[in-house]
């Protein structure tokens, strides 16, 4: 009968929560880092547009001028002087 007798088990109070710690830690590391990927793609994504744009605005811009140095080319070679070169 005496090998049936049912002992104290050892305390693992204070190694569960030292082990509970640095999960818990981690859990929260991940939340933060989940958290702040969506913040640096949302930021992302804005500077992308935002580039984006002001590229799309700069070749418009310069497009724009391009045409007017051409149409001021075009009227230099086609004006009264020209005509007189050509005699």
């Amino acid at each position: 009968m005496d090998e049936h007798r049912v002992s104290t088990v050892e305390d693992y109070t204070k190694a569960f929560l030292g082990m509970a710690y640095p999960v818990l830690l981690m859990a929260l590391i991940f939340i933060w880092a989940l958290w702040a990927y969506a913040a640096a793609l949302s930021v992302c994504v804005a500077l992308h547009w935002t580039i984006r744009r002001l590229a799309l605005r700069r070749a418009r811009a310069e497009a724009a001028w391009d045409a007017r140095v051409a149409r001021a080319i075009a009227k230099g070679r086609s004006g009264p002087a020209a005509a007189e070169r050509r005699g």
